[in-house]
């Protein structure tokens, strides 16, 4: 299956596409996989909209194969209707494979809001993952945005980049 948000670029036109269309597809060009890093048992995922596929998929796994890693998962949307697979990353949350704690970030949340606001900084990650940066692996995938904010809080946090891994969607600048 494909998750596709129409955004701009080559998606905008999806809604377009009809049974019988002729499209290329590539594979998986990265290593972008927790079980590419098996020392690695607490787990950050940091994602920003539709860069939640990558996670997902991850979460699925260890959920299917009964992985009993520690995953928090920080997922920043503009707002409420903005989330992708909310009811289903709140299942894997509710259930024992992988242990995950999932944290929302809206940038512009609606007046009844009570989790967290604004955008994914340095004071949240450092607040969120406390003794995490020390130890857990972080994956990464997002807009551009979000990935330079947060490669760069990282960094200021100490936490070494063999223990940084990112998802870039595109392949053009």
């Amino acid at each position: 299956s494909s998750t596709i948000k129409a955004l701009g670029d080559f998606t905008a036109t999806i809604g377009e596409t009809r049974p019988g269309d002729t499209a290329t597809v590539h594979g998986p060009f990265g290593r972008f996989s927790y079980i590419f890093h098996p020392e690695e048992r607490d787990l950050v995922f940091i994602a920003g909209g539709i860069g939640v596929t990558p996670l997902r998929s991850m979460l699925r796994h260890m959920k299917d194969t009964e992985k009993d890693h520690s995953v928090l998962f920080i997922y920043a949307n503009p707002d409420e209707k903005s989330i992708v697979f909310r009811r289903e990353l709140e299942k894997i949350a509710e259930g024992d494979f992988p242990r995950l704690k999932l944290v929302h970030v809206l940038e512009n949340p609606g007046p009844n809001w009570t989790g967290e606001q604004g955008m994914v900084d340095r004071e949240k990650i450092e607040r969120l993952c406390k003794n995490k940066l020390k130890t857990a692996g972080f994956y990464v995938c997002g807009p551009p945005g979000l990935l330079e904010a947060v490669i760069g809080h990282l960094k200021d946090l100490g936490v070494p980049d063999k223990r940084v891994h990112l998802e870039i969607f595109t392949f053009l600048d």
